[in-house]
C-alpha cells in the first residue's frame, strides 16, 4: 500500500502500465528495499556478503544504517541513491579542500623549511668564518707580540749605541781639541826661540834676550814631557842652553835648522790630527744619521705593532662574541627548522591516513551506489519489459 501510495515519484517511467504492472512495481521496489536489512532468497547469498562485507568498515556500517533508516521511513529508493551520491560528493569536495590544504601547507613548509636552512647556514658561515678570524688573529697577536718586544730591544741598542758613540766623539773631539792646542803652543814656543836666535844672529846680547830664552825653554821643558817629539825637544834645549853661555854663529845655524825641523814636525802632526778629526768627525755624522734614521723606523714600527696589537685583541674579542652569537642563533634555527620538519611530517602522515581513510570510504560509498543503481536499473528494465 505505501509503495502505491508513492507511484507519484516512479509516474515518469510507469505512466503507460497497468495497475498490475504497479502493483508489480511496487512489490519489486519492496523486494530490493527489504534486501538491505534481510536479503531476498534470489540471489540472497551475493546481496548478503556485499553488505557483510561493506559492514565491517565503520563507514559502511554507517551507510548501511542510514540506508536502513530511509527505508524504514519508506523512502523511495532512488531517493536513497541520491542521498549517497551527496554524500559521496561531500567526500570528494572535502578531499579536494583537504588536497588544496596538503599544497597549501606543502608551500609553507618548504617556505619556511628553506627559510630556517637558510638562517642555519648563514650562521654557521658566520660561526666559522669567526673561528677563522679567531684563530688568524690570535697567532698573529702572538707574533706581534714577540715582534714588539724584539722592536723594543731593538730600540734599547740603538738609543746605547747612540749614546756611547756621541760619548766617544766627544772625547775624541775634547782629546783633539787638547792635542790642537797643545801643537799650537809648542808651534808659537818653537817660532819664539826661532825668532830669539836670529836675534841673536843679526847681533843682539844674549843679556838683552835672556829673560825671553828662560821663558822659552821652559816652555820647551813643558812640551818636551808631553810630547811624543821629546827627542826633537832635546837636542834643542840642549844648544838654547849652550847660546846661553856662547853664542856661535855655526850653533845658531845649527840650532835655527833643528827649530825648523821641529816645527814641521809639529805642524805635520798638528794637519795629521786635523785630519784625523775630521774624518772621525764625518764618521760619527754619517753612523749618527743612520741610527737616528733607525731610531725613527723602530719608533714607527713600535707605534705600528702597539697599534697592530690593539686592533688584533678588538677582533679577537669580537670573534669571540660572534662565535657565541651565531652558536646561539644556530642552535634556534636549527630547533626551528626541526621543529618545522616534524610539525610538516605530522600534517603530511595526517593527509596520507585522511586520505587513505577518505579513499576507503569513496570506495565503500561508490560500491554501495553502483549496487542501488544495478537493482534499480534491474527493476526499471522488468517494469518496462
Amino acid at each position: 500500500v505505501r509503495c502505491v501510495q508513492e507511484t507519484g515519484t516512479w509516474g515518469s517511467f510507469i505512466q503507460m502500465k497497468s495497475a498490475l504492472s504497479v502493483l508489480v512495481a511496487c512489490l519489486a521496489i519492496a523486494s530490493t528495499v527489504d534486501a538491505l536489512q534481510k536479503a531476498p532468497l534470489k540471489g540472497a547469498e551475493d546481496t548478503k556478503s556485499f553488505f557483510a562485507e561493506i559492514d565491517k568498515h565503520h563507514f559502511g556500517s554507517s551507510l548501511i544504517s542510514l540506508v536502513a533508516l530511509h527505508t524504514a521511513a519508506g523512502s523511495p529508493i532512488d531517493q536513497i541513491d541520491v542521498l549517497l551520491a551527496q554524500i559521496r560528493q561531500e567526500l570528494i569536495d572535502q578531499q579536494a579542500s583537504d588536497d588544496e590544504a596538503n599544497r597549501t601547507n606543502q608551500a609553507n613548509c618548504e617556505t619556511l623549511l628553506a627559510q630556517f636552512d637558510a638562517e642555519r647556514r648563514y650562521h654557521a658561515q658566520e660561526r666559522d668564518n669567526a673561528q677563522t678570524r679567531l684563530t688568524e688573529n690570535t697567532a698573529a697577536l702572538e707574533q706581534a707580540e714577540k715582534d714588539l718586544s724584539a722592536t723594543i730591544t731593538a730600540i734599547g741598542v740603538n738609543e746605547r749605541r747612540l749614546q756611547e758613540g756621541q760619548e766617544t766623539r766627544d772625547s775624541q773631539r775634547r782629546d783633539f781639541l787638547v792635542r790642537r792646542d797643545d801643537y799650537e803652543q809648542a808651534i808659537k814656543a818653537v817660532d819664539e826661540a826661532t825668532t830669539l836666535v836670529q836675534h841673536l844672529r843679526s847681533g843682539s846680547s844674549f843679556a838683552q834676550l835672556k829673560g825671553r830664552f828662560q821663558r822659552v825653554q821652559a816652555q820647551m821643558n813643558d812640551h818636551m814631557k808631553n810630547s811624543k817629539h821629546s827627542h826633537l825637544y832635546t837636542p834643542i834645549i840642549s844648544s838654547l842652553t849652550q847660546l846661553a853661555a856662547k853664542a856661535d854663529q855655526e850653533q845658531v845655524k845649527r840650532i835655527l835648522s833643528l827649530l825648523a825641523d821641529l816645527r814641521s814636525s809639529l805642524v805635520g802632526n798638528k794637519a795629521s790630527e786635523e785630519a784625523t778629526e775630521e774624518t772621525q768627525a764625518a764618521d760619527w755624522a754619517r753612523l749618527r744619521a743612520d741610527l737616528e734614521a733607525e731610531h725613527e723606523a723602530l719608533l714607527s714600527r713600535r707605534q705600528s705593532l702597539e697599534s697592530a696589537i690593539q686592533t688584533f685583541k678588538r677582533i679577537i674579542q669580537e670573534s669571540i662574541e660572534a662565535i657565541e652569537y651565531h652558536t646561539v642563533e644556530y642552535e634556534k634555527a636549527n630547533d626551528n627548522w626541526n621543529n618545522e620538519f616534524e610539525q610538516c611530517q605530522v600534517l603530511s602522515r595526517q593527509y596520507i591516513l585522511v586520505t587513505q581513510a577518505r579513499s576507503r570510504e569513496l570506495d565503500i560509498i561508490s560500491r554501495l551506489i553502483e549496487h542501488f543503481e544495478t537493482k534499480l536499473k534491474g527493476l526499471k528494465e522488468y517494469m518496462i519489459e
